[in-house]
């Protein structure tokens, strides 16, 4: 996966096959291990945004000041 938007419609497309009762056991494994792997993607790429995201806190002296998001 390239992009936090791309991973995150694979996962629905995986939630919906692991929905259908009539999966084999095998595939149903193997969407569960690509889904984990495309969770442990998408977290890092949201923490990676959070990081990045600061919360402006005012303007002193004509200087914008900013915090880290918490």
């Amino acid at each position: 996966m390239e992009n936090f938007e791309e991973a995150l419609k694979r996962l629905e497309e995986i939630a919906r096959k692991l929905e259908d009762e009539n999966i084999a056991l095998d595939d149903a494994i193997n969407l569960y291990e690509e889904g984990m792997k495309l969770v442990d993607f998408c977290s890092k790429k949201l923490q990676e945004a959070k990081n990045r995201v600061k919360l402006i806190t005012g303007v002193k002296n004509g200087k914008i000041e900013s915090e880290d998001f918490e």
